[in-house]
C-alpha cells in the first residue's frame, strides 16, 4: 500500500482528495493537515466523511507518508516541497508553483519563486498529454482547472498544425475560487452570472498557452520543459451560480476542410483509448461529469463563418484537481491509471 497525506485537507480539493484516496484500493491514507483544524476529526471538518485520520499538524500529518498531495494556496508547495523531496517523498502539488517557468511564474503569480532548482525536476501533469514522462516521477505539478478542460479540447488542433490562436470562454462553479474566497457568498452569487479576470489578466491564460504551444511544436507526446512554438489565447472566465463544474467553449479558425464531422474524428483519433476522455457528438454538460474524472468534448463548425466551437465540460474539483492529483499518482506508481478513480458521473 501506497502510504499517502493530504496537506492543506480543508479546502475543496483537499475533500475531494480524502475522498479518492480513502477509496483507492492501493493507497492508505496516514495524514491530513490543515492550519486551521488541526485536532479535529475528519467528520468535524467534512460531514460527508464517515472516518479518516484526525487532522494534525504538517509534520505529524507526512511522518509516515511516502507520497505527499499539496491541496495549498500558490506559494506554499515551493516552501514545502524541497524538504519533502530531500526527506525521500513523493509530491503532488495542486497549486501553480511548479506549472510554469520561473520568469513566466513570477510575472503572472506576483511572487518571487523560492525553488527554483526544482523546477527542471518537475513534471507536467496533464496525463493525457504527458504520460509518457510521468513514471517515476518525484515532483508532479498539477494544472489548473480551467487549463485541463481549455488545453484537452484545443491540443489536438494545434498539434496538427491547424491553428496557432483560440478564443477561449469558459464559466466555473463557485467551488473553484476555494472555501475561504471573498464574494462568493451566496446573496453574492445567487442568480447571477459574470465575467471575471478578462482578456488575458487571469493567471490561468499563460498555462493555457504554454501547453498549446507545446502542442505546436511537440505533437502528441508532450515534454514538460520542451520546445514550444507560439499559441495565443483570448482566454475569458466566468462564474456560475452552481457548485461545480466548468464549461469550456472555445473558437478556432482551422481553414478549409475542416467540417464538424473531421473535426470529431480528429478529436476522436488522437484520444483513442483514452479512459477519461469522452468525445461525442453531443454537447457536454457539466451534470455529465459531475464527481467523475471525465473530460466531455465536442465540437461543431459554423460554415457560414469559419469558426469551428470546441466544447468541453470537466468537474473542477475532480478531472480539474484532486482526480487528476490520484490519476497523477496511478502514473508515477505505475499503476492502472482508472484505480480509485470514476469514469461515469453522478447525477447531483
Amino acid at each position: 500500500m501506497i502510504k499517502a497525506a493530504v496537506v492543506g485537507a480543508s479546502g475543496y480539493g483537499g475533500a475531494e482528495l480524502i475522498r479518492l484516496l480513502k477509496a483507492h484500493p492501493e493507497v492508505e491514507l496516514v495524514g491530513l493537515s490543515s492550519r486551521t483544524h488541526a485536532g479535529q476529526s475528519a467528520t468535524a471538518v467534512w460531514p460527508q466523511l464517515v472516518e479518516g485520520p484526525p487532522f494534525t499538524d504538517l509534520n505529524a500529518a507526512v511522518a509516515e507518508a511516502e507520497v505527499v498531495f499539496l491541496a495549498t494556496p500558490n506559494g506554499v508547495a515551493m516552501e514545502l516541497a524541497p524538504r519533502l523531496i530531500a526527506e525521500g517523498r513523493r509530491v503532488v502539488d495542486l497549486s501553480a508553483d511548479f506549472r510554469l517557468s520561473r520568469e513566466v511564474f513570477e510575472a503572472w503569480y506576483r511572487m518571487p519563486h523560492k525553488a527554483p532548482d526544482l523546477l527542471k525536476e518537475a513534471r507536467y501533469g496533464l496525463v493525457e498529454l504527458h504520460r509518457k514522462e510521468l513514471a517515476g516521477a518525484r515532483l508532479v505539478a498539477n494544472p489548473g482547472c480551467y487549463v485541463t478542460a481549455a488545453s484537452l479540447a484545443l491540443a489536438p488542433f494545434f498539434a496538427e498544425g491547424l491553428v496557432e490562436e483560440a478564443l477561449v470562454n469558459a464559466a466555473s462553479g463557485v467551488s473553484g475560487a476555494g472555501r475561504e474566497a471573498a464574494g462568493t457568498a451566496f446573496a453574492e452569487v445567487n442568480e447571477d452570472y459574470k465575467a471575471y479576470k478578462p482578456a488575458g489578466t487571469h493567471r490561468h491564460t499563460p498555462e493555457i498557452e504554454q501547453n498549446l504551444g507545446r502542442a505546436r511544436a511537440q505533437g502528441r507526446w508532450l515534454v514538460t520543459w520542451g520546445p514550444e512554438a507560439p499559441a495565443r489565447v483570448t482566454f475569458v472566465p466566468h462564474l456560475v451560480p452552481m457548485t461545480r463544474g466548468i464549461l469550456v467553449t472555445a473558437y478556432l479558425k482551422p481553414g478549409e476542410g475542416i467540417g464538424t464531422e473531421a473535426a470529431l474524428d480528429l478529436l476522436r483519433d488522437f484520444y483513442q483509448g483514452e479512459p477519461f476522455v469522452r468525445v461525442e457528438d453531443a454537447l457536454p454538460r457539466t451534470k455529465g461529469v459531475w464527481a467523475a474524472n471525465t473530460v466531455w468534448i465536442s465540437a461543431r463548425m459554423d460554415a457560414r463563418t469559419g469558426w469551428l466551437v470546441v466544447f468541453a465540460a470537466i468537474d473542477n474539483l475532480v478531472k480539474g484537481a484532486a482526480g487528476q492529483a490520484v490519476q497523477n499518482l496511478n502514473a508515477v506508481y505505475g499503476l492502472e491509471e482508472t484505480l480509485g478513480l470514476a469514469r461515469e458521473g453522478v447525477w447531483p
